[in-house]
């Protein structure tokens, strides 16, 4: 079902209630049988007007709210009329005006509700005066007993309308609230207590959707391993305290040399990946280095000599079919080259597993 015909629905529905009513009302004998056809016709000319309404997109200038408030004020004018015509002021006819308003409810804001509410009272007494002045004999206080009520109620309706929105404003922001808890629940869930970076089962779980997305797009995908340097001889000469300063240093740093769309986390330890989407060989060495050049801007207490951070990158990119045990043993493989190398500098291995790329300090 569509758009436009859900929004008319509430209309459509409180027009077949009228329907079903003064049916019953003519079985039971409560009005004239006439007075019953003619007010289901002119209810079927309402409802087609209201179809050729939709149908042809006129709809669309209104917004919810004022379309269904348009249908109800029209049911409460047919109502007005039925009272006229059947002369049955007593009638259940009146407790349709409650039946309209009650279906308003559920959708229109206080203030529309009040308009309708207006529009009932003064459609209802302007039949109630024309049925006076053309002599149609009606027990006065009765009549005039049934219309303050019908008001007093009316009003009641717009009241409790205006209650129940504040309730559900609450409830709705109390939700939004609940979810903005949930999100920076499961944000935080998903991150390093001591670095604030994504932990290794985040990690994992981005890096298999990754690999999932780039084979399904045909686009690159490379990650980068990367080590941070001299940290054991810096928790040694300094205490452990300094060592996490320096993974907090490094951390900030290295994420601070990506992208937003790049994936930074801890993968345990000392160690740490990045996932960089779309993204070739070349330009993932370009990002390493920048990375490597980044943290080697902190200073850190001095330690055999070193005065700043520094740190070791293995990088990989993605291999059609390849899994992330495969893809991560080759950026690892490529770490261990640099290691070897003298730390504090960029290794890319080439498909014969050797290093392509070996940028020194």
């Amino acid at each position: 079902m569509t758009h436009r015909w859900r929004r008319s629905l509430p209309g459509i529905a409180t027009i077949l209630i009228i329907v079903l009513v003064l049916v019953l009302a003519a079985v039971l004998g409560l009005i004239d049988a006439e007075a019953a056809v003619e007010g289901c016709i002119m209810l079927g000319a309402l409802t087609a007007i209201f179809h050729v309404l939709i149908r042809f997109g006129y709809h669309v200038r209104f917004s919810d709210a004022d379309f269904l408030s348009a249908q109800l004020a029209a049911a409460f004018v047919l109502l007005a009329w039925l009272t006229y015509r059947t002369g049955n002021t007593l009638s259940a006819l009146s407790v349709l005006y409650l039946v309209v308003m009650l279906n308003g409810m559920q959708q229109l804001d206080r203030h529309r509700l009040a308009a309708l509410g207006t529009v009932a009272a003064v459609t209802h007494g302007t039949a109630l005066f024309m049925l006076i002045d053309r002599g149609y004999p009606v027990n006065l206080a009765a009549v005039w007993t049934q219309f303050g009520a019908l008001v007093l109620a009316l009003a009641w309706i717009t009241y409790a309308a205006g209650a129940i929105q504040r309730l559900r404003a609450r409830l709705s922001e109390a939700h939004r609230r609940i979810h903005e808890l949930g999100l920076q629940a499961d944000e935080r869930a998903s991150r390093d207590a001591l670095t604030g970076v994504y932990h290794h089962r985040h990690l994992m779980e981005a890096l298999e959707r990754e690999i999932a997305r780039s084979e399904r797009v045909g686009k690159p995908l490379s990650i980068a391993r990367i080590d941070l340097d001299w940290l054991g001889s810096l928790n040694e000469a300094h205490g452990a305290a300094a060592g996490d300063i320096a993974l907090k240093l490094f951390t900030a740093a290295a994420a601070g040399a990506l992208r937003d769309v790049d994936i930074f986390g801890r993968y345990g330890g000392k160690e740490f990946l990045a996932l960089m989407p779309d993204t070739g060989l070349k330009g993932a060495v370009i990002a390493a280095e920048r990375i490597r050049a980044n943290v080697g801007r902190e200073p850190l207490p001095e330690v055999d000599g070193r005065r700043h951070l520094s740190c070791t990158l293995g990088v990989a990119e993605h291999r059609k079919g390849e899994n992330t045990r495969l893809l991560i043993g080759r950026a690892e493989a490529g770490l261990n080259y640099a290691k070897a190398a003298g730390r504090d500098r960029v290794v890319a291995l080439g498909p014969d597993g050797k290093p392509a790329t070996e940028e020194a300090a």
